[in-house]
């Protein structure tokens, strides 16, 4: 065999020595864009010259929307229904009608501070927008301003009075609450105003004031599809390298003179305890609570202890696969965290104990180890 192809061999075989990476799997939840609609009905108030409760009025509205991202929405709606004011010359109610047509852009102010939480019920958003407001049906104040009998009030105070159907340009803001019911429906309450051109309500305001319009409505929010998806995502396992063979050299071997046998006496037989390596405590399915049966081994753990006081121990929790992940890392760390606390109650110092949950156990893992708690003793 010459030179170049013993060199050959040896790379080949230290390719093939390589190791590869192994990677292990596990479930995730993430956001999903998706179409809504929403229903909404309460009540409107339009700010006027009488006593609140004069001044409001039925309100419905109906959106139909996108939620692009956890954080941003758009809704196309309408809204609207009845307005009313009181003319006091002479005092008097009067109504009229419009409907208004909003696109509004939507904020989730939860999900923007705190980040998307697929187990988290509720949100909190706020709204900004624009509207087509279409006003009819002003019959009352025009009735009013024909009978109108004040001196130096022209058709009774109405200076910007209006007849048939107006389309006034219209400013919004808002927010609302959101609680989830189920994956795809929320019960939700907002707030939004309005801000519209002073003619509105065919009266002048004082230095030309704007006309605002409040809306208080209850409905529910309903998704037209899925609003997350379930993905599995991929992570390395550590790689263990190999640990270097080292060659030794062999010792000289020195030739030792017997030494005089002296009798000695034998010494008294001392029973000790085995040391503790490690202990499993095992939990029944999707529980935390320490089982009867599992009682002896923390008092086998405590006493060894006491009886050893520089010694220090990790209690890992783990779970199975079944159920959500996020779930089971809670349950991992709730059952070391039990076991932990009944060790301190038998009198082990907190402060030699360290707690972790890893949460689910691999695929080829024993399944008993998959609720169990390991007690490792170090030094």
């Amino acid at each position: 065999m010459n030179k170049k192809t013993i060199m050959l061999t040896l790379a080949l075989a230290l390719v093939g020595a390589a190791p590869t990476q192994a990677q292990t799997t596990r479930d995730s939840v993430a956001f999903q864009p998706h179409w809504f609609v929403q229903p909404q009905v309460g009540v409107g108030y339009h700010v006027g010259e009488a006593k609140f409760s004069k001044l409001l009025s039925p309100a419905a509205a109906l959106s139909v929307g996108r939620q692009f991202s956890p954080v941003f929405g758009l809704r196309l709606g309408a809204s609207g229904w009845e307005a009313r004011n009181w003319q006091t010359h002479p005092v008097a109610e009067y109504k009229w009608n419009y409907v208004q047509a909003n696109l509004d852009a939507t904020v989730s102010l939860t999900n923007l501070i705190w980040g998307w939480n697929a187990d988290r019920k509720w949100n909190i958003y706020g709204l900004a927008g624009v509207g087509l407001n279409i006003a009819s049906s002003n019959d009352d104040a025009n009735r009013l301003a024909a009978t109108a009998t004040a001196p130096g009030l022209p058709n009774g105070g109405f200076q910007n009075l209006w007849d048939g159907t107006k389309l006034f340009p219209a400013g919004r803001i808002g927010g609302g609450i959101e609680y989830d019911l189920s994956e795809r429906v929320a019960l939700g309450l907002e707030y939004n105003a309005n801000v519209l051109p002073d003619k509105w309500n065919s009266k002048k305001g004082k230095s030309d004031n704007l006309d605002w319009q409040q809306n208080l409505l209850v409905g529910v929010k309903i998704a037209l599809g899925p609003t997350r998806k379930h993905i599995k995502i991929e992570e390395p396992l550590p790689v263990v390298e190999p640990e270097p063979v080292v060659e030794k050299k062999p010792e000289p071997v020195v030739e030792k003179k017997p030494e005089p046998v002296i009798e000695k006496k034998p010494e008294p037989v001392i029973e000790k305890k085995p040391e503790l390596k490690e202990v499993k405590v095992y939990f029944r399915f999707s529980s935390s609570r320490i089982l009867p049966s599992e009682e002896s081994k923390i008092d086998e753990i405590a006493e060894y202890m006491k009886a050893h006081p520089d010694k220090h121990l990790t209690v890992t929790g783990w779970a199975s696969r079944t159920g959500k992940w996020q779930y089971n890392l809670k349950l991992s760390r709730w059952r070391a965290n039990a076991v932990k606390k009944a060790l301190v109650a038998r009198g082990v110092d907190a402060s030699r104990i360290k707690t972790e949950g890893k949460g689910e156990r691999g695929k080829g893992d024993d399944k008993e180890d998959r609720a169990a708690v390991a007690v490792t003793i170090e030094n």
